[in-house]
């Protein structure tokens, strides 16, 4: 026999879910050199210009999930150049997400070493890749600060509202990988290693 409280208290979890749930949000990024940015892959923005960040709004699926995927390619390679991204998320509920270390569903991925020229075709950019062996993003200086600072008033009028509390970030030692893939999933874990998703939620069990 179902437990009525528990069938009650699960439906009530479910109704209070649903009504704060988000339906959209924007992406700002920003890197060094260049990036792209894919919403469940599809390419929404593109720049070369690290001082002029992108703006991207989105509606999130039926279950208020999204995968933002952003390709960054430091121009100079190994030592000659460090590079860098930049990026957060607004939800429509009034959700904010920078890259800081706080914020652990940032994980990244970066080429074969010595590669370049991006010529990644393993599907990165989709829902369904399974990122489940990428890594943790290695943080640098906050907005503001360190070795971008001096381009920070022109990128905080590109931004806009509201103030940007994120971090520069990159995968691994800056100045040894070129090539970085980042992921951020809204609404949802990283794909487990068996290629399926692992929500948030986890499963809820009846009491019988």
């Amino acid at each position: 026999m179902v437990n009525r409280r528990t069938t009650y208290a699960v439906w009530a979890l479910a109704l209070v879910a649903t009504a704060h749930m988000a339906a959209a949000a924007t992406v700002r990024v920003s890197g060094d050199n260049t990036w792209k940015v894919f919403i469940d892959g599809e390419l929404m923005a593109e720049s070369a210009d690290w001082q002029a960040p992108t703006t991207t709004e989105f509606d999130l699926d039926k279950n208020g999930r999204a995968l933002i995927a952003i390709y960054v390619h430091d121009a100079e390679p190994g030592a000659a150049g460090v590079g860098g991204m930049l990026a957060d998320i607004q939800l429509d509920d009034g959700t904010y997400i920078p890259t800081a270390e706080d914020e652990t569903g940032w994980i990244c991925d970066t080429s074969v070493p010595g590669v370049v020229i991006d010529d990644r075709d393993d599907g990165w950019e989709t829902p369904g890749f399974d990122d489940s062996a990428w890594i943790p993003l290695t943080y640098y200086d906050l907005f503001g600060g360190g070795v971008w600072g001096f381009g920070a008033a022109a990128m905080t009028a590109k931004f806009g509202d509201p103030e940007v509390e994120a971090f520069w970030c990159w995968c691994m030692p800056n100045n040894e990988t070129d090539e970085v893939y980042f992921h951020y999933r809204i609404g949802s874990l990283a794909v487990e290693s068996d290629g399926k998703l692992a929500t948030a939620w986890g499963s809820l069990k009846d009491d019988r």
